[in-house]
């Protein structure tokens, strides 16, 4: 599918708010509201607009800690990667996961309570992992830009 100019128009303010009535989308990017709706339908259906998704402050989440967790796979195999890929889609902490080229396998966003329980979920996804190689932890400390991107593959 090829966008043009108002696709990402459309595109782009939906990215900064998802919530936004069709009439106001279509007032922003100069549409008929019947226009914008099935120009929206059909960024859908195309699979451009994979999901909209509501984007949660974590520490309204008892959630305050987050980190970046780059991960050395040893071995990287696809059957590797799923089966770590697997066991991150199960942790509640992980709000994101990123399988990169270069230096390190695997990026690895996390949103915890404290350190107890990232011990806890580091003991469970890295340490018991034969084939991490290693991983280093990267607390944050603020946050200047959000976006939030698909599912982990």
């Amino acid at each position: 599918m090829e966008l043009d100019r108002i696709d990402h128009r459309i595109l782009s303010v939906l990215r900064e708010n998802a919530d936004l009535p069709n009439t106001a989308l279509a007032a922003q990017v100069g549409l008929s509201p019947s226009a914008c709706l099935r120009r929206v339908a059909r960024l859908k259906q195309e699979g451009v607009i994979r999901r909209i998704v509501a984007v949660i402050d974590p520490g309204h989440l008892d959630r305050k800690l987050s980190a970046v967790v780059t991960v050395a796979l040893d071995r990287h195999g696809p059957e590797y990667r799923r089966d770590f890929v697997a066991r991150v889609k199960r942790e509640s902490a992980v709000s994101q996961c990123y399988m990169v080229a270069g230096e390190v396998s695997c990026v690895v966003v996390v949103q915890v309570a404290d350190m107890d329980e990232y011990t806890a979920l580091a003991d469970r996804l890295f340490h018991a992992d034969s084939n991490i190689k290693a991983f280093t932890t990267h607390w944050v400390m603020s946050t200047t830009k959000q976006e939030i991107s698909g599912s982990v593959a």
